[in-house]
């Protein structure tokens, strides 16, 4: 058993990076797709049309 300690550490580091990279080429998968565009923009309005409704606090400098 010790002696395959070793392989098992490294089999999981390397599931560990793959399912990182995995995770990050989903997100700039996402982040390009021109579909996404219009979505993206009616949310981030949705802040600018209804400011009451902001659960954030106020920021340095904002008004």
């Amino acid at each position: 058993m010790t002696a395959m300690q070793p392989e098992v550490a490294a089999l999981v580091t390397r599931q560990r990076e793959q399912r990182l990279a995995e995770g990050i080429a989903a997100e700039a998968r996402h982040q390009m797709d021109p579909n996404e565009g219009p979505f993206e923009k009616a949310f981030a309005q949705m802040a600018c049309d209804h400011p009451e409704a902001c659960t954030c606090p106020p920021q340095d400098g904002a008004q």
